[in-house]
């Protein structure tokens, strides 16, 4: 079954009147959400102008980018083929803000994508990039009702409605869409009414409360929500969206990669399946786990891991390999001489998830299974 490097491929002379602008479009344009614009171009680009994707090609060299976490060879290609392709010649980038405060423990970036010929404009929200801040922040949305990058979001949504006419399409992968979701029901009425759609793209959900509030009321038919079979990412946290299903060439938390979700050559994605029992079973285990803690285990939990991390130098995932094994190594260990307290909630946090997880899996042939006495993970000699 295709990818959307098949489609851009196949497709990439096809003007818009012949096949009009489809939600693969807004997906291949979403992927450009992670492209670090910032390391492409000079530093007296103005990245909050307009600049025409295409001239790119001309000044830009992929054999010197050293590839990452966030510019993937596959993204590089998919940029190259978007950049290169007539159905796309005339699309510009502006408004471009890219921001990681480590004092606020915030990860945020996003962008306007236009496209004039067809008045289409697309605000894209960077999911999660490489830094070791930004996933942390990930985590925090299981304890807070607002991050710091939610707060961003409804900021830079409001900038770009007030100062661009016409609709605006509003997108996100992973952490994204959560952005995208937040700030789009955040935001006054009248200008919740010039965003026609919100795609959210393999996405965290919201917290519970936020569900009932007149905001997201005001936009939930608005939403499109689609995740592959065996998501991970995107049954976190709490939706009332019906998501439509994709297939995808890999497995696992790979499926993650909208890259390799299959899609029809007339711009259509390979729907209508089932999530797979993996996936179901992980998203029931998530809620029950953050339901049985509380928010300050929870937020204990997340910092003991992370700073560690960030205190042996592993700032970046990028950090993460056999050379900074050792640094990893020596923050883990730092977990043992933790205080009687902290270890209690870790050691409860394991078990409880353990246990969440056991209890979703089904074995209809066998006995019951004795019950099991966890050992205390953190209190090895």
């Amino acid at each position: 079954m295709p990818t959307i490097f098949d489609y851009l491929q196949a497709r990439k002379e096809a003007a818009f009147e012949e096949m009009p602008l489809n939600r693969v479009d807004m997906l291949c344009l979403n992927e450009l959400g992670y492209i670090a614009f910032e390391k492409l171009l000079p530093d007296s680009v103005d990245l909050s102008q307009p600049i025409q994707l295409a001239s790119l090609l001309e000044t830009y060299d992929s054999s010197q980018l050293a590839y990452d976490f966030m510019m993937t060879k596959e993204r590089v290609e998919l940029c190259q083929l978007i950049f290169s392709s007539e159905r796309f010649k005339d699309l510009t980038l502006s408004h471009y803000v890219s921001d990681t405060d480590l004092e606020f423990e915030k990860q945020f970036a996003a962008m306007l994508l236009t496209l004039p010929s067809i008045q289409h404009q697309q605000v894209i929200f960077r999911g999660t990039d490489d830094s070791l801040i930004g996933w942390k922040e990930d985590f925090k949305l299981t304890y807070m009702r607002e991050i710091p990058a939610h707060r961003s979001a409804i900021a830079y949504l409001k900038e770009i409605l007030q100062e661009v006419n016409g609709d605006i399409v509003v997108s996100g992968h992973s952490k994204g869409g959560n952005l995208a979701l937040y700030a789009s029901s955040h935001i006054d009425s009248p200008l919740q009414d010039r965003i026609p759609l919100i795609c959210l793209f393999d996405s965290p959900g919201l917290q519970k409360e936020e569900l009932a509030t007149q905001g997201y009321l005001a936009i939930k038919n608005k939403c499109w929500r689609m995740i592959p079979r065996e998501s991970i990412v995107g049954i976190m946290l709490y939706f009332d969206l019906v998501p439509d299903v994709v297939d995808s060439q890999l497995a696992g938390i790979s499926q993650h990669d909208v890259a390799q979700w299959q899609v029809t050559m007339d711009g259509q994605f390979d729907i209508g399946h089932q999530q797979t029992e993996l996936s179901l079973n992980l998203e029931k285990t998530f809620k029950e786990w953050t339901d049985k803690l509380s928010n300050q285990e929870l937020k204990l939990i997340f910092d003991l891991l992370f700073d560690s991390l960030m205190d042996n130098g592993i700032y970046s995932l990028n950090d993460f390999s056999l050379d900074s094994l050792s640094r990893v190594f020596q923050a883990l260990t730092t977990l043992n001489g933790l205080d009687p307290q902290k270890k209690q909630v870790l050691n409860k946090s394991l078990r409880l998830l353990i246990s969440s997880y056991t209890s979703q899996l089904r074995y209809p042939s066998l006995p019951d299974l004795p019950k099991i006495n966890f050992p205390n993970f953190f209190d090895r000699k």
